[in-house]
């Protein structure tokens, strides 16, 4: 029989073992660390519910258009991932660029609590979207598209613009997560994608069979995973967390590089705060 190890290296064995355990889930505080948090400083809440007022609240008095997808595709259902074909009316997709248009300024990214530059990380221009009444009905429609969830609020809009070489590297939407608060949810929509390359890479998702799917997602990349393409008025419906509070692993993506033209997009994220009432 061998004797047990004695108690330092029993202690490196488990640091050892947490440690891969914590890399197969997916390395969270570590995504923060490396730069991948994508929340801008307008717009960071607080984990505390302390600083809401990047959350926008819906108008009780807000009447809209009746509005009607062309189609909705269920990509994965854990995590849950959509793709929503018409989530934005041509017209509305000209408004939001018109909007935004003389507001756009270089992307930033946030680390270790601090905002800075870095075009390895994000090559890109961003801007906050004014919540004219065409930007509140496309706040309210991301909001029914997800049930109107209790304690779940739309961040305010921001838009985002990538010309050749534009990108933005693999990160998650979520920079923190628990059971009582984070960003639930996201939706990458498409302004405008008069480009070559420039998709939207998610190496962990898996391709999904049959070549229906190829009008959306590039079957012809040979990268793991799946590579929606850019398609003006589309979009893309995500969940980042679990009930529990967990990051979904699979929620990992990247901004793929533009080859040429340009490619302008719209965040929507939704985050949750349990129990905060506007």
């Amino acid at each position: 029989m061998h004797p047990p190890p004695s108690f330092p290296f029993a202690v490196l064995q488990y640091a050892f073992l947490a440690l891969i355990a914590y890399v197969l889930a997916g390395a969270p505080l570590l995504a923060g660390w490396m730069g991948a948090g994508t929340e801008d400083a307008q717009h960071r809440v607080g984990a505390a519910g302390a600083q809401v007022d990047g959350l926008v609240v819906p108008d009780a008095n807000l009447t809209c258009d009746a509005h009607a997808f062309r189609g909705v595709h269920v990509l994965s259902r854990e995590p849950l991932v959509v793709y929503i074909e018409g989530f934005l009316s041509d017209e509305e997709a000209t408004a939001v660029v018109e909007l935004s248009t003389p507001l756009f300024q270089p992307s930033t990214i946030w680390a270790a609590g601090e905002e800075r530059l870095d075009t390895a990380v994000r090559q890109s221009s961003k801007a906050p979207v004014p919540r004219a009444h065409a930007v509140q009905c496309i706040e309210a429609r991301a909001r029914a598209f997800q049930g109107w969830r209790p304690f779940v609020f739309v961040e305010k809009l921001w838009a985002q613009r990538y010309g050749p070489g534009g990108h933005y590297t693999y990160h998650y939407d979520w920079a923190s997560a628990s059971a009582t608060h984070g960003r639930v949810s996201s939706f990458m929509v498409w302004l405008g994608g008069e480009c070559t390359g420039g998709g939207t890479h998610f190496p962990r998702l898996r391709r999904p069979a049959g070549d229906e799917w190829c009008r959306f997602v590039d079957c012809g990349d040979e990268r793991e995973g799946v590579v929606f393409k850019p398609a003006r008025g589309n979009a893309v419906f995500w969940e980042n967390l679990r009930a529990d509070g967990s990051g979904y692993a699979e929620s990992w993506h990247a901004g793929l590089p533009v080859l040429s033209g340009e490619k302008i997009g719209l965040n929507i994220w939704s985050w949750f705060q349990d129990g905060y009432v506007p």
